[in-house]
């Protein structure tokens, strides 16, 4: 019933809106003919262009991310540290809260700005003390050292100039010193460095090693080390796996892969093992890595003498849990109990039982900071609501336009670019990996809504959750790792596109059925183009993806020289054209469907610094059926995502965007381009009737009636 009830309201909407587009082509032209209107003042018109001053309504979106966290072992050998970690952006503000669960001390620490610590180096020296390595993306790479002594946070500053990364592994090598990787940016290669704890200094910086990866970029991985060589595992287009002499410094490329192929390094205490799998449909292959050489394992016994490290000698790690680390009415918890306490506990737990009663202690992280998010997305809801995303993982939220009062929810899932609704729920994927989650706007929120042990929240595939995982990863069918816009089919399928990061640079074009709950997707035929929106025609028989040209790796490493349209007929299951709408743009822009089979898109003029296009495509033939010149853009910067921007069309069949920072309607039978005004923050939006909700700030910002004027 959902799937047939789905399909009649979407052919509902999208024939409604159709019509009303039909209309505006029957003033201004029969929609055969698209006669496109001239405007040789619309420069002066947007340098004129008037103030805005949207209502600011709500700003409900609040919060802080908590997921970082570590265990440090104390000095008396038997207790430990734990040190949960807050920031608002991966820039900061950050705050470590230390807190020794021996005494139940906390300390909170200010972390420096513009250092990530969600993907920080860390390693446990001989010292006890624990070693973190994260850049100065300005600078270098910074070192920090946490005491579990004194339970605080000592800032070493810059010790490996300009060496930088996402990643920043560090191993502890048979000789006792630290090994640590990280990447380059000039030359982009990855980067290895030895560095002495007892005497507080770097002992050897090796620079940038290994091969170049441009024109993609390097990330240093994996690193491992034995008594003679270092081992780095660059990535991802191609991998490398280079050997570096520890003495001299000499290179040795072990292996190389080909595009789509992934190489590990997993360090073993003396050496380390590798994993290399030389293309997408290849066979893993397994290797010790041991004095420069890639030996083949026929066994698990490496041809090392493995030696501990202080973390194989650390006590038995307590049992923590942190379901209650975000801060609820201003209050947040930390949970633990020993690995005694645990192994004593009956098991299953009485239903009655306190977590006292099972050896759970409580600490108080005092104080911990909540921020206003920045708003990123707002969607209609089929009930009239809107529902809103903040950066990243955090900051869902619902808005009423009726009151204007924001609703909060929580947090959780992935990071949200694509989102459509299909019947009375709302579908969405994202990044990392192109999960896909099912939320139903008239039940509660449970995603990481967890009370004491024992009152954790359901696991979010359980039909109990909301949102709902439905598809674990899209990334086996399409090779995605961030899925950028969705939409709907004729066939009620959720249709999702998206690109590849770092290991593919290529586009993902991927569908989910609600009904039978199957997926499916592809990549080859966008190995070149990369799709950042989809959107419908024609009722949705045809879902048309836009693309952005990247290098192609079925075509070596060649970028196509124009953006394409790509058409799929969801009858057929399969793409039915291709178009070029502008020869030599390397995007094909956002577009809409404002007459039956008609679109309007929008993209950069290649052949003008600075200037844009407004253009017409036929869906059934494939045809361009207009350009017209434009003093200013859309500025869709689709590298990091699609915040700042949006286009799309009204309820009175007009198609709404921005030219630089003003906003505009387009009216679709002539193209003729209206100039609105200056909206300040420009962002994504959406209407609830004729009122525009603007994202892009904090609160949400409304635009009364713009579209009954």
């Amino acid at each position: 019933m959902l799937g047939k009830t789905t399909r009649i309201g979407i052919a509902a909407v999208a024939h409604a809106m159709l019509l009303a587009g039909a209309i505006l082509f029957g003033q201004q032209g029969a929609a055969a003919d698209w006669q496109v209107v001239d405007q040789p003042d619309l420069k002066e018109q947007l340098a004129k262009a008037p103030t805005l001053e949207p209502e600011r309504l709500a700003a409900p979106a609040r919060g802080v991310t908590s997921w970082t966290f570590q265990l440090i072992p104390n000095p008396d050998g038997k207790t430990y540290d734990a040190l949960q970690w807050y920031f608002k952006t991966y820039s900061g503000p950050t705050w470590l809260y230390a807190c020794d669960l021996a005494t139940r001390e906390v300390k909170k620490q200010r972390f420096p700005d513009r250092r990530q610590i969600h993907m920080h180096g860390g390693l446990l020296a001989p010292d006890g003390k624990y070693y973190i390595v994260t850049p100065d993306w300005n600078v270098g790479m910074n070192l920090f050292v946490y005491d579990p002594a004194t339970n605080l946070l000592e800032d070493r500053g810059i010790f490996v100039p300009n060496l930088v990364g996402e990643t920043r592994r560090m191993v502890l090598g048979p000789d006792g010193l630290i090994y640590g990787t990280g990447n380059y940016r000039d030359p982009r290669k990855a980067g290895a460095y030895c560095y002495d704890w007892k005497a507080g200094k770097l002992v050897r910086d090796y620079g940038p090693i290994g091969p170049d990866h441009a024109p993609h970029g390097a990330w240093g991985y994996f690193i491992g080390v034995d008594d003679q060589y270092i081992y780095v595992a660059s990535g991802k287009i191609p991998w490398y796996l280079v050997a570096v002499n520890i003495k001299t410094g000499e290179e040795t490329l072990l292996a190389e892969t080909k595009a789509g192929g992934n190489i590990s390094v997993s360090p073993m205490n003396g050496g380390a093992q590798a994993t290399v799998r030389n293309e997408p449909e290849a066979k893993q292959e397994y290797f010790w890595l041991y004095h420069g050489k890639m030996i083949p394992k026929t066994d698990n016994n490496p041809p090392w003498t493995p030696f501990q490290t202080p973390s194989d000698k650390a006590p038995p790690r307590p049992e923590v849990y942190r379901g209650q680390v975000d801060p609820v009415d201003g209050k947040a918890y930390l949970w633990w109990r020993s690995a005694e306490e645990r192994d004593k506990a009956p098991k299953p737990a009485p239903a009655d039982a306190k977590p006292q009663d099972l050896g759970w202690k409580r600490i108080e992280l005092p104080d911990v900071e909540t921020y206003p998010l920045a708003i990123h997305r707002l969607f209609p809801l089929p009930d009239g609501r809107l529902f809103g995303t903040a950066q990243a993982y955090i900051g869902r939220f619902l808005l009423d336009p009726k009151t204007g009062d924001g609703i909060p929810l929580g947090s959780g899932g992935p990071s949200i670019y694509a989102l459509a609704a299909h019947g009375q729920r709302l579908y969405w994927s994202g990044y990392p990996g192109g999960p896909v989650d099912e939320f139903d706007p008239a039940r509660e929120w449970t995603l990481l809504k967890g009370g004491p042990p024992g009152e954790e929240p359901p696991d979010i595939k359980s039909p109990e959750s909301n949102p709902r995982r439905v598809v674990d990863s899209l990334f086996g069918k399409t090779r995605v790792k961030k899925m950028f816009s969705a939409t709907v089919g004729a066939d009620g399928c959720v249709y999702f596109g998206g690109a590849g990061i770092r290991d593919y640079s290529g586009g993902s074009f991927a569908w989910f059925d609600p009904e039978s709950a199957e997926f499916d997707g592809l990549w080859r035929p966008f190995s070149g183009y990369r799709v950042y929106w989809v959107t419908p025609a024609l009722d949705g028989r045809f879902i048309v993806a836009s693309t952005k040209t990247a290098t192609d790796e079925l075509n070596g490493d060649v970028r196509p020289e124009s953006a394409k349209l790509f058409v799929w007929d969801t009858d057929e299951k399969k793409i039915v054209r291709d178009v070029v709408p502008v020869p030599k743009a390397s995007k094909a822009g956002p577009l809409v469907e404002v007459a039956p089979g008609r679109l309007l898109g929008t993209t950069e003029d290649p052949e003008v610094e600075n200037g844009g296009l407004l253009y017409g495509v036929d869906v059934r033939t494939g045809d361009v059926l207009f350009t017209k010149k434009l003093p200013d853009r859309l500025r869709f910067t689709w590298g990091h995502g699609t915040t700042q921007w949006d286009f799309g069309k009204g309820p009175d069949g007009n198609v709404y965007t921005y030219l630089g920072n003003v906003l505009v309607r387009i009216h679709p039978g002539d193209a003729k381009v209206e100039v609105l005004g200056r909206p300040g923050r420009v962002g994504r939006f959406c209407f609830a009737g004729s009122d525009l909700y603007l994202a892009g700030d904090e609160p949400v910002r409304r635009l009364a009636g713009i579209a009954a004027k």
